[in-house]
């Protein structure tokens, strides 16, 4: 007869199933940020280990979530300062293409009517109010943002130092039959999350670089402030670098600047969009993960659309979970050929 469970046994299981659910529940607002934190911990774990051999595992993953800390905080700190800066030159721009499209719509010249000026300065007062009150909004968040942000670097310094034992648990309460499963699950998630981070901090960098000539040629002064507003669309696939290109060419055409229309289309849109998100970055994908492009703009959007700003990082996670299962499946039903029986001769 089979013996059944203990009953302390199963005791235990359904205490440790209630903590779980409650530090679910309770933490659910954090779940994002111990993701996230999670996905830099497993990019930067290789740095993790080759410091470890020459120094104390602490030290070396408090050296590595300093220097990602500072490098997030400077690069936050110079894209405000820049595009504060340069704030009134981007309104200018608006306000000029909002002045064309309203001399488009109602048929007249803009110089004949001041009441398009009028209708354009409506415009940007209802802008500057509804920005006031975003930044009064993300004022009164600054205590939450800044405490997540600490628990961010917290908890990235922990899964550095203990996330070889963790996965070293992990793996010890496994059964032998799973392993072969289990890896393919880690290198789906380990290559993927390697070619979501790399592959759009190159593809940012390449962006950054072309923007300098590419402004320069055009011709419209600010040329640090385009490039930074370029490096930070350049994150987003394919939709970042199209509204780019799309207000320039709005703004050239609402200035009546036709060479600068030209040099953007012929230009700006192949080196800042078209190359960057048709050729470099699916190939980076494709090359680490195997995974075709489109499959990866699929991932990207639907995690966003699905859980906001995380889903950036869940969504080609799950996207990279679900072509392991399929592979798992695969692997485990593949039917030997049978040997071509030889010819006896007879």
């Amino acid at each position: 007869m089979q013996r059944l469970p203990d009953f302390g046994l199963l005791l235990i299981y359904f205490i440790i199933l209630i903590v779980a659910v409650s530090a679910i529940a309770v933490f659910s607002t954090l779940i994002g940020v111990l993701i996230v934190a999670a996905a830099f911990a497993i990019v930067l774990m290789p740095a993790q280990r080759y410091l470890g051999l020459k120094m104390r595992a602490g030290i070396s993953a408090a050296i590595i979530t300093t220097l990602v800390a500072v490098f997030i905080v400077v690069a936050f700190y110079v894209t405000a300062v820049v595009i504060i800066n340069d704030s009134g030159f981007f309104l200018n721009m608006i306000e000029s293409i909002t002045a064309w499209l309203n001399s488009l719509l109602f048929n007249i010249k803009a110089e004949e009517i001041s009441g398009t000026f009028a209708v354009s300065s409506d415009v940007f007062l209802e802008i500057l109010e509804k920005t006031e009150d975003w930044s009064l909004e993300l004022l009164s968040m600054a205590p939450q943002i800044i405490m997540k942000t600490f628990i961010l670097f917290l908890s990235m310094y922990l899964f550095l130092v203990l996330g070889d034992n963790i996965h070293l648990d992990f793996i010890s309460i496994m059964p032998r039959s799973v392993m072969p499963s289990i890896k393919i699950f880690e290198k789906s998630i380990v290559d993927m999350l390697y070619a979501v981070f790399n592959v759009h901090i190159v593809v940012a960098f390449i962006v950054f670089i072309a923007s300098f000539p590419v402004f320069y040629i055009l011709g419209y002064d600010h040329i640090l402030f385009f490039a930074v507003l370029s490096t930070v669309l350049a994150l987003i696939p394919v939709l970042g670098p199209v509204v780019m290109i799309a207000f320039l060419a709005l703004y050239a055409i609402s200035i009546s600047d036709w060479q600068g229309l030209i040099i953007i289309i012929a230009i700006a849109w192949p080196l800042l969009c078209a190359i960057p998100d048709w050729w470099i970055r699916p190939f980076l994908m494709g090359k680490r993960t195997k995974i075709s492009g489109v499959i990866m703009f699929i991932a990207f959007f639907g995690g966003i659309m699905a859980m906001g700003v995380v889903g950036f990082i869940i969504g080609p996670v799950i996207v990279a979970l679900v072509i392991a299962c399929y592979r798992i499946i695969i692997a485990g039903h593949v039917i030997p050929a049978d040997p071509v029986p030889r010819d006896s001769g007879s």
